[in-house]
């Protein structure tokens, strides 16, 4: 790792400097990027008062001016200010607390970071195939949409166009929809190029990206 890069998240490739003050180190947290086009996995690799260098497993999103989430569904708007390979650094669109930021402290119990990717999932169980919809994905699991009554504990095959074929234990189920445990859990590269692969750059989704920005702006 480029110590050098992490400790300034300002630092441009080419080694100019620029207003970035306090910059913290990170151990790599995951996080993402909602865009236009889609919501990405990246990794938080420092963070100042005003910027955040963040790192991903494929090209960086081309979209200027998007926004960062956090696990605890903070939402910062962000401009990359420069890029580099898999890397880039962002100027935050507003004050922020880098000591709220670090702590990432929510009302809820802690939970991994989820990716709201739409997509169809073909849950095989036993003989039977059905194909539902993706409400959301993370490392550790997904919700999907369904009518079919799948029972607490029940072991389904989980198939999402981008990834190898899953088992996945059923955690609960309420009003048609169901939370999923992966057997084993994905890395972050796998849950990167997943997301990517559904969501390539240049096509456009309705994903509430306006009414988020604007809720974050408002924050």
């Amino acid at each position: 790792m480029d110590t050098r890069k992490t400790a300034n998240a300002g630092a441009a490739p080419g080694g100019t400097e620029t207003h970035y003050s306090r910059a913290a180190a990170l151990m790599l947290r995951r996080a993402k990027l909602v865009c236009e086009t889609g919501e990405y996995l990246c990794l938080i690799r420092d963070v100042s008062e005003l910027g955040v260098g963040l790192g991903f497993m494929h090209d960086v999103p081309p979209e200027p001016r998007t926004l960062l989430q956090l696990a605890n569904d903070l939402t910062y708007p962000v401009e990359r200010i420069w890029t580099g390979k898999r890397q880039a650094g962002y100027r935050f669109g507003g004050e922020i607390t880098v000591d709220a930021f670090l702590r990432e402290q929510s009302p809820h119990q802690v939970r991994p970071l989820r990716l709201s990717i739409p997509g169809t999932v073909r849950i095989d169980e036993g003989r039977k195939r059905t194909d539902v919809r993706l409400l959301d994905i993370s490392c550790e699991g997904a919700k999907i949409a369904s009518q079919a009554d799948y029972g607490p504990s029940r072991l389904l095959g989980f198939n999402l166009e981008g990834l190898p074929p899953q088992l996945a234990q059923v955690r609960w189920s309420e009003g048609g929809r169901h939370g999923l445990r992966f057997q084993h859990p994905l890395s972050t590269e796998e849950l990167a190029l997943c997301a990517l692969h559904l969501q390539p750059y240049g096509r456009g989704r309705s994903n509430g990206f306006a009414r988020l920005l604007a809720k974050a702006r408002a924050a």
